[in-house]
């Protein structure tokens, strides 16, 4: 069985989601507080791992608001806290048409509901031929009705046309031939993280008055795993062969965190079991103490479990748990993962995603829930269900709270709601944009016209210009490419940066993280290409060549042009000259915009009359050329 929708109402803070679809990933994105944990483990509860925890508990989780009028009448009517709805799959309807008939089967969908109340309510497409419904109801000689649909209207139908025997029955017959065929749930969050030590005696007890915790539970699968139980564990004349058992059934689940665990490599798990010591803190001072510890064969290193990396406790904890009810219960499981890998770097969650698409995908439906753009996957926004709290302004100005709703399109009002979806998105426009190109980075948009123009010409003369492979992109001032650079860049060739500052200039030796950076980026400065210590393209262009198309690109009259009456001084920027120029004399009404004469070059065609000197700024480029191509 597939779910393919759910609706959660009256649990925690969710008065009601809204029935939405599930995929065959689903991703929960909202603040935090939103709802998504309560989601999660209100699905669990319709047939979780852990029986004991299949129960909606009113006083606990009923929205708190309406609990005390909701007790004075639950007896009368109880409500739903889940609606889902299931899809058998063809090998579900075979075994039920096996066991029941040929085209007992009337529709593949199933709807389960859970609440307040014992027990799940089912609705189904069923013929009422079926033996058990006829046995309880006696034979109608007609076809149960197709309740999947609407079950709260059917089933309020059918109780007072047939009685409540008959339904009852229904369910009984439900639970016994469809219940088999329902997927075990399997809940995993932080709060069921192995601990890395672990007293014996205070594990019994707990234990023994059933007061379970997630870590203890995960403990317990990794001592079935290993073919032991708690009870052996007490038998300290058996230790070694224990702990050795232990290891053996730890080397697959370390064996398959290292083929999606690029942060660390080389560690493996081992266990120890010791008497307390007096020293150490309550519980551990006495009786037996299991401890789990993680060596790194690199370093030789050994650590507590509790004090290794966040993420690789995680990993473990779920493999060992996973691997546990994947025993018991078989690959039919609907995985429920809040919040997985919390505390992992951005590159290990993207490893943890791989596991998820790669790993559990192929053979469960996942559910998670995330705030991280990390644990979002571009490809598949339509996978995403945004949740939030959502409040509705009244007519007369006040806001009524409605509680959490889930949304099937990744859109919300709420830009805090949003902002995970947009890094992701945004990370993923980026590296498309970047794909295979190798990209120049420039400091403004002019620069961009000039390297294009400049190496139209050279190529025309049969001269070196600039390989198409590169990609120009004007990005702002030194700080701004640096930081770009460092950031996208995926290896030496992939990205080169132009800047107007020396490596030896002072503001560059000031701020040596940028020296590192641009340093790793295939930094060119211009300074290398033209006389002035802080070099622009302009300056490549040349004071006679760059000035003579100022003085075009802004039709200036013969008393005012730059040629006439600019100097210019060799070791200085001539787009400052030229600057300073336009502010202190004024030829024009507007200033001076480093746009227009780039502009005018690349859109003039005849009208462009011959420009000074035009073949020495041409070989200053083409050497330009020759170095960026070079650093493919």
């Amino acid at each position: 069985m597939k779910l393919r929708r759910m609706q959660v109402k009256n649990f925690r803070c969710i008065e009601d989601s809204t029935e939405f679809a599930t995929t065959p990933v689903t991703c929960f994105v909202g603040k935090n507080g939103a709802g998504k944990t309560s989601l999660l483990e209100a699905l669990y509860k319709l047939n979780p791992d852990v029986a004991e925890l299949g129960s909606f508990d009113v006083l606990m989780e009923y929205p708190r608001s309406r609990r005390r009028d909701y007790q004075k009448r639950a007896h009368e009517k109880p409500d739903d806290a889940l609606i889902t709805t299931w899809e058998l799959e063809e090998e579900d309807v075979a075994a039920l048409e096996n066991e029941l008939g040929p085209r007992v089967v009337k529709s593949p969908t199933v709807a389960i509901r859970k609440g307040y109340y014992p027990g799940r309510l089912w609705s189904a497409a069923v013929s009422d031929r079926a033996p058990a419904l006829v046995s309880a109801g006696g034979n109608h000689g007609t076809e149960r009705p197709g309740l999947a649909q609407r079950p709260s209207e059917l089933r309020e139908r059918e109780s007072a046309d047939r009685g409540p025997r008959l339904q009852d029955a229904a369910d009984d017959f439900f639970e016994e031939h469809l219940g088999k065929l329902l997927p075990t749930l399997l809940y995993f969050s932080e709060w069921h993280i192995m601990r890395g030590r672990i007293s014996i005696d205070a594990l019994q007890q707990r234990k023994e008055r059933g007061e379970l915790t997630g870590p203890d539970r995960v403990f317990l699968a990794l001592l079935q795993l290993g073919g032991t139980s708690l009870e052996a564990l007490t038998r300290i004349e058996r230790s070694e062969e224990l702990i050795a058992d232990l290891e053996d059934a730890a080397r697959p689940i370390t064996q398959e965190i290292a083929k999606y665990w690029s942060q660390e490599g080389d560690l493996r798990v081992s266990f120890h079991l010791y008497v307390g010591r007096p020293q150490d803190p309550t519980p551990f001072d006495h009786g037996l103490v299991f401890e789990t510890r993680i060596l790194n064969a690199k370093t030789d290193l050994s650590l507590n479990f509790e004090e290794r990396s966040t993420g690789f406790v995680w990993f473990f904890s779920f493999l060992v748990w996973y691997s546990d009810v994947r025993r018991r219960y078989g690959d039919d499981l609907v995985i429920l993962l809040d919040d997985p890998g919390l505390g992992l770097h951005a590159r290990a969650q993207w490893d943890l995603l791989r596991y998820v698409y790669e790993e559990l995908a192929p053979h469960h439906q996942v559910l998670y829930a995330t705030h991280s753009p990390f644990m979002i996957d571009p490809d598949r926004i339509h996978w995403v269900r945004t949740v939030e709290e959502v409040s509705q302004q009244t007519k007369e100005g006040r806001f009524s709270y409605l509680g959490t709703k889930v949304s099937e399109e990744a859109i919300s009002e709420d830009y805090g709601t949003l902002l995970p979806l947009q890094a992701s998105l945004g990370y993923r426009i980026v590296q498309d944009l970047t794909g295979d190109r190798r990209h120049l980075l420039v400091e403004k948009p002019a620069d961009v016209i000039y390297l294009h123009w400049f190496s139209a010409r050279l190529n025309a003369r049969g001269r070196t210009g600039l390989r198409p492979d590169w990609t120009v992109t004007p990005c702002g001032d030194l700080t701004r490419l640096a930081t770009l650079a460092g950031l996208l860049a995926q290896g030496p060739s992939r990205f080169a940066v132009l800047f107007s500052l020396s490596p030896g200039h002072p503001d560059v030796v000031a701020r040596q993280g940028l020296a590192e950076i641009l340093g790793r980026s295939n930094a060119l400065a211009l300074h290398a290409y033209a006389e002035p210590l802080e070099s622009t393209l302009e300056d490549l262009i040349g004071p006679a060549t760059y000035i003579a198309l100022v003085d075009q690109a802004y039709k200036l009259p013969r008393k005012q042009r730059l040629a006439r009456t600019a100097e210019t001084d060799p070791g200085a920027p001539l787009l400052k000259a030229v600057s300073d120029h336009f502010a202190t004399n004024r030829p024009t009404t507007a200033g001076f915009d480093p746009m227009v004469p780039a502009e005018y070059l690349l859109t003039a065609g005849r009208k462009l009359r011959k420009l000074p000197g035009w073949d020495t700024a041409a070989s200053r480029f083409e050497r330009l050329f020759r170095d960026l191509n070079g650093r493919l």
